[in-house]
């Protein structure tokens, strides 16, 4: 019996193995949403297992060397099984992903009106409230510090990007900024006449130097300076990649559009 043992615990850590990295292979494709968990947990348990037994029984349970092609073959046959019945049950949520990055159409820039409000409504929804420090804007991506409760100066990272809403982690919470007078409604702003500045300043910067802007900063609403750091009026700033100093600002109900000099 004792020559089927090493065999079978072959097996056993092969296949956890196996369902392992099929689990994380249908969380990386599916994308969290529908993917069943339980096969990777079995594996986790079958290699904890195999762990434990190798610590009390000693180096027999490594294993086996040699033994040639077959040998070979029967072990990646092991973890394809585990990677098979890892995957096979999260196939559902896997086609549709694999399905949805086919449909995708070019990204609307994110500093375009429906999709800020889109992407501002989400945020809102996962912090519980409409009250931010900071929101800076890319074509892609909109990221903002919320408060985690409204009046509270702990913020908490919160990005939204292709529909998705994610969290920067506990870890990297922070006190910002230095008093509470930092935060503001995301109701203060007029949003909308963002994507209508942005075009009018870059029409200016097209009108002097004859050709598109190499690239724009990103956009970020804040409070500036006031008495104390960041307690002041609630400003709206971005800039372009050029030749001379191409920074502008307004206020945040969309007026005073000026290009700060330097």
């Amino acid at each position: 019996m004792d020559r089927f043992v090493r065999p079978l615990w072959a097996v056993v850590v092969l296949l956890g193995v196996g369902l392992v990295v099929g689990g994380m292979v249908a969380q990386a494709v599916g994308g969290g949403e529908g993917v069943d968990h339980r096969p990777a947990l079995v594996g986790i348990v079958l290699v904890v297992v195999w762990l434990v037994a190798r610590v009390v029984r000693g180096r027999e349970l490594d294993l086996p060397k040699g033994g040639g092609p077959g040998r070979a073959v029967g072990r990646a046959l092991v973890l394809a099984l585990g990677l098979l019945l890892a995957v096979y049950p999260s196939r559902e949520a896997i086609v549709d992903r694999v399905e949805a990055i086919g449909d995708e159409k070019p990204a609307v820039p994110i500093h375009e009106p429906e999709a800020l409000e889109a992407a501002l409504a989400a945020l809102s929804d996962r912090a519980g409230h409409r009250q931010a420090t900071e929101v800076t804007i890319s074509t892609a991506a909109v990221w903002a510090h919320m408060p985690i409760e409204p009046g509270e100066r702990w913020v908490r990272l919160w990005g939204y990007q292709q529909g998705d809403v994610t969290e920067a982690g506990r870890g990297n919470d922070a006190i910002q900024p230095l008093s509470a007078d930092g935060q503001f409604s995301l109701d203060e702003v007029a949003w909308d006449e963002i994507q209508p500045a942005f075009e009018r300043a870059r029409a200016e910067f097209v009108a002097e130097n004859g050709e598109e802007p190499a690239g724009y900063s990103e956009i970020h609403v804040r409070r500036v300076r006031g008495d104390g750091p960041g307690n002041g009026p609630l400003r709206i700033d971005f800039g372009f990649v050029g030749d001379g100093r191409w920074h502008y600002s307004m206020d945040a109900d969309g007026s005073g559009l000026a290009r700060d000099p330097g």
